[in-house]
């Protein structure tokens, strides 16, 4: 058969090749979408099993505190009934202005504050002598949970926290950042535990707050 140069020159045929180069060009970026998506599934399923570990970890940690407090109280010859009719804090709540702050007005938060009331049996918030034990955890990397640091107010400085006025009722602890600097992440998670003086009893309260971190400034070159 004799070649036919005017169809091997002909413009007609290549737009026929750009349209499947351009085809081939998006069949390889949905088969990287579809892989960063896998990922990113991956993660949020091992983000979700490591919140319900912990979710787990705490309820099993309450029913311990739960019977030492009945065991705190028949050692101080104590009925428990009578422990469970005083009007003491059952359980603490972090208010919902809880979160990030920022102290020297530069960009990016200096630390923590967490405003944290406790509750009696009837929901209504109350003034207790206690002491305080703060953990900042970033939870960031599921399968490597780390402490950023750990914070202690004893009962005498936990009194001085106590801020009471109309329409708001709490303590306030200020958790700044260690001398290491601020965490290598955009959420932390703040674990509190409240001894209470009068019953010894041990109530937590664990929230994942965003923070915002100082942006990184630019490399200066040489010379400027």
């Amino acid at each position: 058969m004799a070649f036919n140069r005017r169809t091997a020159t002909s413009p007609i045929g290549w737009p026929r090749l750009v349209l499947a180069g351009a085809a081939l060009l998006l069949a390889g970026c949905d088969t990287v979408r579809t892989a960063d998506f896998l990922e990113v599934q991956r993660e949020a399923q091992a983000a979700k099993e490591q919140v319900a570990t912990l979710e787990t970890q705490l309820s099993a940690e309450q029913q311990t505190v739960r019977n030492l407090q009945r065991q705190l109280a028949n050692m101080r010859g104590m009925d428990p009934d009578v422990l469970d009719q005083l009007v003491t804090p059952v359980k603490i709540k972090l208010a919902s202005q809880s979160g990030g702050y920022d102290q020297d007005g530069k960009p990016g938060d200096d630390g923590i504050v967490l405003y944290v009331q406790p509750l009696d049996k009837e929901g209504d918030v109350i003034k207790a002598a206690g002491s305080f034990v703060v953990n900042l955890l970033n939870l960031s990397d599921a399968s490597n949970p780390r402490v950023i640091a750990t914070y202690e107010f004893d009962v005498p400085t936990t009194l001085d926290l106590w801020y009471g006025r109309f329409m708001t009722n709490h303590f306030t602890l200020r958790c700044p950042w260690p001398p290491s600097g601020p965490p290598d992440t955009d959420e932390v998670t703040a674990r509190v535990e409240f001894t209470v003086l009068l019953t010894g009893r041990v109530l937590i309260a664990q929230e994942r707050f965003e923070i915002n971190r100082a942006a990184e400034l630019p490399a200066t070159k040489p010379g400027r």
